[in-house]
């Protein structure tokens, strides 16, 4: 993805993944370079890679620093089949995810300075986060972008993205491709300092 001007590259310009984006993982879990601590961006949103895993029997989402700090739990939802992780400019922990066939969004909402887990429309498929650039030099031009897919009913499938600036609103999401693979199994700036997806048309 062009980052700069909002559109995907006219031709693929793929290279290597930023760590930890390179990770292989199973949809219930997901692994993002993050701040030194939760609500602390004072050390770079790179300081350490966090681990989010949901817990079968108590229904737990744990974020865990891989360096330095403890565990976390953050929410509880049942029968999750997929889960991702960011964190914004602030080192607030984001998490999108799909309970029981239904797809939600835990997010920081500036406008009520606290969280809100969002419903989202139906037809929104793997939703997957990233904060698009980490590096400190671009803190005031960065943002969290939530991806997704659509079936469009006749088997194939279109890629959508929103903004964590406009509020994440999926009712007015911007087309991104279109006849996309169904599922989002990486997603993050790679070492061209571009976006970076990584898709299939089956669960790996």
């Amino acid at each position: 993805m062009a980052i700069a001007e909002d559109r995907m590259s006219t031709q693929v310009v793929e290279a290597e993944w930023i760590a930890p984006d390179e990770r292989d993982r199973a949809l219930d879990e997901d692994y993002e370079a993050g701040p030194i601590a939760l609500n602390d961006p004072s050390s770079g949103l790179s300081y350490q890679v966090w681990a989010l895993t949901w817990d079968f029997v108590s229904g737990d989402f744990t974020v865990t620093p891989e360096t330095t700090g403890s565990p976390s739990v953050i929410i509880n939802a049942p029968a999750v089949t997929q889960c991702t992780l960011a964190f914004d400019q602030n080192g607030h922990v984001n998490i999108a995810y799909t309970s029981n066939n239904q797809a939600y969004l835990y997010w920081y909402n500036t406008q009520v300075a606290g969280w809100d887990t969002t419903t989202l429309p139906f037809a929104v498929f793997c939703p997957t986060l990233t904060l698009d650039d980490k590096r400190t030099t671009q803190t005031n031009a960065s943002d969290v972008i939530m991806w997704w897919t659509e079936d469009q009913g006749d088997d194939t499938n279109n890629l959508y993205r929103a903004y964590q600036r406009d509020r994440f609103d999926p009712l007015v999401p911007k087309e991104m491709a279109i006849g996309t693979p169904k599922y989002i199994y990486k997603c993050g700036m790679h070492k061209g300092y571009r976006i970076q997806l990584g898709m299939s048309d089956t669960i790996i």
